[in-house]
């Protein structure tokens, strides 16, 4: 599996899980394969390569956002199917920030090799996880050789202070 070399018996070759929240996932059971820190929404936020995907927290805003092929035990959590799944729009709001997050699965021919990322690790040839950053959003492209395809994710972050606890879930379209 392209973001999570291993056998894993925890690892879905056919699941992909997409979690937000405040709560922090089980971070002993992620492998760390390249970080760095970011700017978002005026905030520093980590963006972390993990061995079945990717995790992104930014601690001043309350948001926690990780994309595995492991299941997570996490605040709210949406499953994708792959490689064949539908675009799935979701929507997370806490207390500081919402956030907006759009997940399709394209053709591993539409990854962008050639563009500048803030994080990018090759877990094998043609087996990337990549995040690019612009100010309030990120872009994450995880590809799968063995399915033929890319997962895309674009976040968009918002800040506000008139998230009530009723609103703090996914909703998903």
């Amino acid at each position: 599996m392209t973001s999570s070399s291993t056998t894993d018996p925890e690892v879905h070759a056919e699941r992909l899980f997409v979690g937000f929240g405040s709560d922090s996932p089980d971070c002993d059971r992620l492998t760390v394969f390249a970080e760095t820190t970011v700017d978002l929404c005026g905030a520093p936020a980590e963006i972390v390569v993990i061995g079945s995907s990717h995790y992104v927290y930014a601690p001043d805003l309350g948001f926690r956002e990780i994309i595995s092929c492991k299941s997570l035990s996490h605040d709210a959590v949406a499953e994708l199917p792959l490689p064949g799944g539908e675009a799935r729009r979701l929507r997370y709001a806490g207390e500081s920030v919402t956030a907006e997050t759009s997940v399709s699965i394209r053709d591993i021919e539409t990854y962008p090799a050639g563009r500048d990322f803030e994080l990018a690790y090759e877990f094998a040839p043609d087996a990337y996880t990549a995040i690019a950053v612009d100010g309030d959003s990120y872009e994450t492209y995880h590809t799968y050789p063995e399915h033929g395809c890319l997962v895309y994710s674009e976040t968009d972050l918002q800040r506000t202070a008139d998230a009530t606890d009723a609103e703090r879930a996914v909703d998903q379209r």
